[in-house]
């Protein structure tokens, strides 16, 4: 068994979903002749708020080992940007987290001690130069801060490593979307020229749909693969679940600023003007604050009553409440393109008619289409034509089994561990 290092900052116990994807791949790179030892913060299980993942935690190294690979568990102590967060991030002092930021990204290229990520590079270099036997890494992305620690690695003793982006970082339409001013604009000068720099050390990269992997490999000039987040097997063994009594629609996970909610809204006021029974529930979305006070000055007073929005539950308690849905529901970043939100494979995996309101015409639709479960809507009216063929759906349940039963066998290729796969010639390269 080949023996392997990732680094990751997001890893079981977490719950978030930036700990699936690694949390997935330590379980299972023994099944392609991987022994995967993984370095990671200390987490608690319970994250109820972004706050929450910024709070020191863990007071000593902690190593687990498992049957298939091992966790090393380094103690969590919030640096300049997140201790800034916690103190000015969110009132009336948010100028202060600014100039943090600014201060953070200056530092940077010069060392990570003022970073949340120092206790990593402390400890990950004296435990390379105490197993020169180790010598592939990868890495995986956000926080990108981390990829610095690959480059400082590559120079002090030639590790082969990799950089597995979830996101992208200096070259990502989200964020500059999300943050469109001056300050973030010229934060993402400075950091496209750390990222350049230490990811040209690497061997690849990969990311989650062919346009995030071809633009971060075009910008890096080194080879990509395209490894989607795809979903665990496991989903699709689960028994059916009794429905809500009431018709439900759930969106599950983060909303983003680019995510236009109108046409959404327009469809749950029809459906109240029309008389038809509804639920909606923003499945997690209080996770984020901002986001929970946008959809709350954005609902209608009409449809206030219909519409919940809860706080991050636990995945087995959010999973139950996903397989009582009537249809669960994607959101289109406006005219971005290549963002395939991995609640997108959580869905078709449960087998749920899905309606991508507004659709994105790219990699979403793509999937969907693939799993034929999807509805696409570009406007109120075809959301609300889309949603009413659904819910007469649920009278011919012959039909929608048949629909169900043949989804299984068009989205098994995106399966994690299909996906995983992807990794393996770049692994034994």
């Amino acid at each position: 068994m080949k023996k392997i290092v990732i680094l990751t900052h997001y890893f079981s116990p977490c719950t978030l979903t930036p700990s699936q994807r690694i949390t997935y791949w330590a379980k299972n790179l023994n099944r392609m002749g991987y022994y995967p030892i993984v370095i990671t913060r200390h987490w608690s299980a319970d994250i109820k708020s972004h706050d929450m993942t910024k709070l020191p935690f863990g007071s000593e190294i902690e190593i687990q080992k498992k049957e298939n690979y091992e966790v090393i568990y380094v103690p969590f102590r919030p640096g300049l940007l997140d201790w800034s967060y916690l103190k000015f991030g969110e009132n009336s002092l948010r100028p202060i987290f600014l100039f943090a930021k600014i201060l953070d990204v200056m530092l940077v290229p010069f060392t990570l001690r003022h970073t949340s990520y120092w206790n990593y590079q402390k400890f990950i270099i004296p435990f390379f130069k105490d197993n020169p036997d180790l010598d592939k890494l990868v890495i995986s992305g956000e926080p990108f801060y981390l990829f610095k620690i690959g480059y400082l690695l590559s120079r002090k003793f030639e590790i082969n490593w990799f950089a597995d982006y979830r996101d992208d970082w200096s070259t990502s339409t989200v964020e500059v979307r999300k943050s469109s001013g001056f300050l973030r604009k010229l934060i993402f000068q400075f950091e496209s020229i750390f990222e350049k720099r230490w990811v040209k050390t690497a061997r690849g990269i990969s990311s989650v749909s062919e346009l995030y992997t071809s633009r971060i490999a075009d910008f890096i000039d080194v080879p990509g693969v395209t490894i989607e987040n795809g979903f665990e097997e496991s989903l699709l063994e689960l028994k059916p679940l009794p429905l809500f009594s009431e018709f439900t629609i759930i969106y599950s996970g983060t909303l983003y600023p680019s995510q236009n909610i109108s046409i959404l809204l327009g469809l749950l006021v029809k459906l109240y003007q029309d008389g038809i029974s509804f639920k909606f529930i923003f499945l997690g979305t209080g996770f984020d604050s901002k986001e929970r006070n946008r959809i709350i000055s954005l609902v209608p007073d009409s449809i206030k009553s219909f519409v919940e929005i809860t706080d991050r539950l636990p995945r087995e308690q959010a999973l139950i409440t996903l397989q009582k849905a009537h249809v669960l529901l994607g959101i289109a970043h406006e005219d971005l393109k290549g963002i395939p939100s991995s609640k997108i494979y959580e869905y078709i995996a449960l087998g749920k008619p899905v309606l991508l309101c507004p659709t994105d015409n790219d990699v979403m639709e793509k999937i969907l289409l693939d799993s034929g479960l999807g509805y696409f809507s570009s406007n109120v009216e075809e959301a609300f034509k889309e949603l009413v063929k659904i819910k007469e759906l649920y009278g011919k349940p012959d039909e929608l089994e048949k629909i169900v039963v043949e989804s299984k066998d068009n989205i098994l290729k995106y399966n994690r561990f299909e996906q995983l796969k992807k990794l393996l010639p770049i692994l034994d390269d």
